[in-house]
């Protein structure tokens, strides 16, 4: 059985387990085996189907096609093949008999027969078939039953050899596989079969008529009498491929006393008679012929298609070659390669892909080896963290990554030289600004395989300008930042400024804020490295406003002297003979209700208040009275 075989061929004769996707078929196969490319290449210790060559090496994916069978059938070769028959006694093979057992002479089945498949044949596409007791196979369009004519000796079909010399209209678009006077009667003969069955699954199954136990010649009993062996034939053909085999058990050139009645003929003729092929001797004529096997083969342009496509970071890339197709591509980066055959049948399409990768042993196309530093205090770097980001860009196995050799240096000079390579890895000083260096990457199974590439770790910390912190009276209005800092938020602190009671988002610069209490006030500043820096001043807005008097008589309202934002450094209350009877320091909030230093109730009457605050000295009188509730 025919087998379709792709492969790749490389320089070193190294053979590779592809990836099939999809069903395997008998009559076609496609399989990818190697590469050619100018230098060596590996396979992937664990993954077989990955290939291992240098960054940005061509290679080319030349494809090796055995593919004679599958082609149009305008035109045929004929090729002597192995003799292996199929079976033709019906009692092994199961197959069905031709005319329901009954002996036909020499005439045609009276009801075509179905394929299993269509069949291509000179061109047309075929359905159904007759087959003839004397050892033909017409093709035919009909789906009626019809008795057919009486053909008895070769000398009413033929009147020399084929092409042309077919007289009998009858027997043209046929298979003659071999035609001979069987004229197979049951009134003389109680043995013999024609039969057909199916072999195999779609697309590449098999359709065979077998002939079995015939006489040589049986229109008279004494042209062949015993022990002249019963003759065997039989004609296959082939889904997809559409293959015509004939192979010959036995065919006797009897009687040899009579030339016209022991004629013989293998061959194959088209609709007009035009055009014919035999093998070499076998044409019509007088021959003898023992387990031998001939192939009909379709000779015309292929009936496939190379269809390549080919995938990586940018997308995929499909290419499509009628025939034989070749691929070329260079390897910059991982490359999924699949090699899809597409067969064109007398049915519908049928394909088979194979499945490569294809990686550079050393892969950088998506590294990026800047390194920014923000922290002002660090002055080291661990080298060792690029060696993991470039080994976690790596497609391959494991396996495969622990083969890379990373060796670390000041100037590109010293990597292409392989000198003076850095030693402390770990704690590699780094100074304010751009720390070149260089990374020189070896891979073990092909040394000729290494990469230079340049890294930079950047050391760019940003700082916010230290803010003083602000108290002022009433308002405050947010001033105007410079050295590209910019306002980030503002957090409102409750009265003893200890917790965080509201978040003010998106502030900005000349915002006012007029409502007395604590704040943090956040700046920002960034740079296009990412690097940022936040720092914040603490923002009191005073009340510079006093009360004139408080009434506390426990109604909730102006209970207490309320200087919770004045900012009290000292409060200190005189009546007005000049005593001096309440005092508190710094923290003064609301504590003063009326009481003297020794907690007792003063009376109602006009006090003296002396306030010192961080913006100054406040003196007033004020109110002290008390109501009935």
């Amino acid at each position: 059985m025919f087998r379709k075989i792709l492969f790749f061929l490389l320089l070193t004769n190294l053979s590779v387990n592809a990836q099939k996707i999809g069903p395997d078929y008998d009559c076609f196969d496609i399989n990818i085996t190697d590469i050619d490319v100018d230098t060596r290449f590996v396979r992937d210790a664990g993954d077989p189907d990955m290939y291992i060559v240098c960054k940005d090496k061509r290679i080319g994916v030349t494809p090796n096609f055995q593919t004679q069978y599958l082609r149009k059938t305008n035109i045929y070769e004929v090729e002597p093949i192995a003799y292996n028959p199929y079976p033709l006694d019906p009692a092994i093979n199961g197959g069905t008999e031709a005319n329901n057992n009954v002996s036909f002479h020499d005439e045609r089945t009276p009801c075509p027969i179905d394929l299993p498949f269509k069949f291509c044949f000179f061109d047309q596409t075929f359905e159904r078939i007759f087959i003839w007791g004397n050892g033909a196979v017409s093709f035919t369009q009909n789906t009626q039953c019809s008795n057919s004519d009486y053909v008895s000796a070769l000398g009413a079909v033929f009147t020399g050899p084929i092409p042309g010399n077919v007289t009998n209209n009858n027997f043209l678009n046929s298979i003659f596989g071999s035609f001979q006077h069987t004229h197979w009667d049951r009134s003389r003969y109680n043995h013999g079969s024609i039969n057909y069955q199916v072999y195999g699954t779609a697309p590449c199954r098999t359709f065979v008529i077998s002939f079995y136990q015939m006489p040589a010649s049986g229109v008279n009993a004494q042209f062949c009498p015993p022990p002249t062996p019963l003759q065997g034939h039989q004609i296959v053909l082939h889904e997809l491929t559409n293959v015509i085999d004939v192979n010959i058990v036995r065919h006797d050139n009897c009687p040899a006393n009579n030339p016209g009645e022991s004629l013989g003929i293998i061959g194959i003729i088209n609709a007009n008679g035009t055009q014919g092929y035999a093998p070499p001797n076998r044409n019509l004529g007088n021959w003898d012929a023992i387990e031998e096997s001939w192939r009909f083969a379709p000779a015309g342009v292929c009936m496939y298609r190379t269809q390549w496509n080919v995938t990586d970071t940018k997308g995929t890339v499909s290419e499509l070659d009628n025939c034989e197709g070749e691929l070329s591509v260079v390897i910059d980066e991982l490359k999924d390669i699949s090699a899809t055959l597409i067969v064109e049948t007398c049915d519908e399409p049928y394909m088979e892909t194979y499945k490569i990768k294809v990686r550079p042993a050393i892969e950088i196309n998506t590294l990026d080896l800047q390194r920014i530093v923000c922290d002002k205090d660090q002055n080291t770097y661990d080298l060792t963290s690029l060696t993991a980001d470039i080994k976690a860009a790596q497609s391959a196995s494991q396996a495969e990554i622990n083969k890379l050799r990373f060796y670390y240096y000041k100037t590109e000079d010293d990597a292409l030289n392989k000198v003076n390579d850095i030693k402390t890895l770990r704690d590699y000083p780094i100074n304010m600004g751009e720390n070149k260096l260089y990374i020189r990457i070896e891979y073990a199974d092909l040394t000729e395989c290494y990469e230079i590439l340049e890294a930079n770790i950047l050391k760019v910390p940003v700082e916010v300008t230290p803010k003083e912190s602000v108290f002022i009276c009433d308002e405050y209005k947010l001033p105007v930042l410079t050295n590209d800092e910019f306002y980030l938020k503002m957090e409102r602190l409750d009265e003893n400024a200890s917790f965080v009671v509201k978040t003010i988002p998106n502030i900005a610069e000349g915002q006012v804020i007029n409502e007395a209490g604590y704040y943090l006030v956040y700046v920002k500043k960034t740079n296009e490295y990412g690097c940022e820096d936040v720092k914040s001043y603490l923002l009191m807005v005073q009340s510079c406003s006093y009360p004139k008097g408080i009434s506390p008589n426990g109604d909730g309202n102006n209970d207490y002297l309320d200087l919770t934002y004045n900012n009290v450094v000292e409060l200190k209350i005189y009546n007005r003979y000049g005593n001096m009877v309440y005092k508190h320091g710094i923290g003064y909030k609301r504590q003063w209700h009326g009481q003297d230093n020794n907690d007792k109730v003063l009376p109602s009457g006009t006090y003296f208040m002396h306030v010192i605050t961080p913006q100054g000295v406040y003196q007033d009188w004020i109110q002290l009275m008390y109501e009935v509730k």
